[in-house]
Order: C-alpha cells, then structure tokens, then sequence
C-alpha cells in the first residue's frame, strides 16, 4: 500500500491542528482500516531523519573519515535500520494489550493511525538539530538545545493526540506517552549494545 500525496498533506495538516490544540485535526487522518496500514508506511517518510541517524552512529563510532560512503557497513545500516524500525512500531504493538485491559479497543486503530503520523513528523524534526551539528552549523551545546526544545513540543503534541485518539484524560495519556519514550530508551541502548 503506497500512500497518497493527498493522504500525507491531510495528515500533516492534522498533526499542526493537534500541535495548536485544535481535536477537529482528528477529521484530517483516514480513519479507515486501509487509513491504519498506510500509516505504516508514513516510516518511508523519515528517510531523512533515518539518514542523519546512521551519520551520527558513524560519527559516535569513529566511521567518519570522509573517504567512506555513508552506507559502508552493512552491520551498522542494519542495526540502525532494526533500531529505527522498532522504535516506530513498539508503542502500537504495547498498545494491543493496554487498550484492552483499558476496554479502549474501539479506540485502538485512530490510536495507531495518528500516532503513527505524529512520530513520522516527530522523527523529521527532531532530526533537525543532529542535522545541524553534522554539517557544522551548531554547536554541540545548541544542538541540545535545539534537541530539547524540540522534544518538548513533540511530547506535548503526543501527550495531546494521545488525550484525542483515546478520549483519556491528561494524567493516563501522559503516562502512555512516557511508556513510549520508555521504549524508544530501550529501543535505543539496544541498538548501541549492537553496534558497540
């Protein structure tokens, strides 16, 4: 399934609403079973931010040199790739047993769709700091920075799609957007073991 143009500007577009607060976003996502595994695909989306991921896993690893193509190990492009992958998909898949013991399995699929959109967006721009200290525009210290007042945003525009798509108030939606920084964590120091 390949998703559409159109189905990504309105998708944008509901993620912006959601960022302002605005629960009429919710109309601008396919809510549809097709519309829940297209969102699957929004990951294609964030072929940049998965680029400047692998940059900086060179970087940290001392790969570097400018003499080697970005993808020159196939041992860390893969680790990257798994790591980028379940990152993507860990919180959906955690959210199959808690909406079911939370009875919100009606509310499951909108969950997934938009919080699949949400992180694809999420992923581009928080990118965008590593992005700068790579090519030498940013300190390290304001690319931190950056990097936290990104995230900020982000979680906030998680905690509220969350609070949206499953009708929970702000202290149960907060809690599912920190299992899901809690298995990005995880998720994370995994793949680092890997490619240590």
């Amino acid at each position: 399934m390949i998703v559409t143009a159109d189905e990504v500007n309105r998708s944008f577009r509901g993620t912006l609403d959601l960022l302002n607060n605005r629960v009429e976003g919710l109309q601008a996502f396919d809510m549809s079973e097709r519309g829940f595994w297209r969102s699957f695909t929004a990951i294609w989306l964030t072929l940049p931010a998965y680029v400047v991921s692998l940059a900086c896993e060179r970087v940290r690893l001392g790969l570097s040199q400018s003499d080697q193509g970005l993808l020159g190990s196939a041992g860390i492009d893969l680790a990257v790739a798994l790591g980028y992958g379940a990152s993507f998909i860990a919180l959906p898949v955690a959210m199959i047993w808690i909406a079911r013991r939370m009875q919100l399995t009606h509310r499951y699929v909108p969950f997934v769709i938009v919080a699949n959109w949400v992180t694809a967006i999420g992923l581009l721009v928080l990118s965008l700091p590593a992005l700068l200290l790579l090519l030498g525009w940013a300190t390290p210290a304001l690319a931190s920075i950056f990097g936290l007042a990104f995230s900020i945003v982000f979680l906030r525009l998680q905690w509220f799609a969350t609070k949206a798509t499953l009708g929970l108030p702000g202290i149960p939606a907060f809690g599912i957007v920190a299992l899901g920084v809690v298995l990005n964590t995880l998720i994370g120091a995994l793949t680092r073991g890997l490619l240590s």
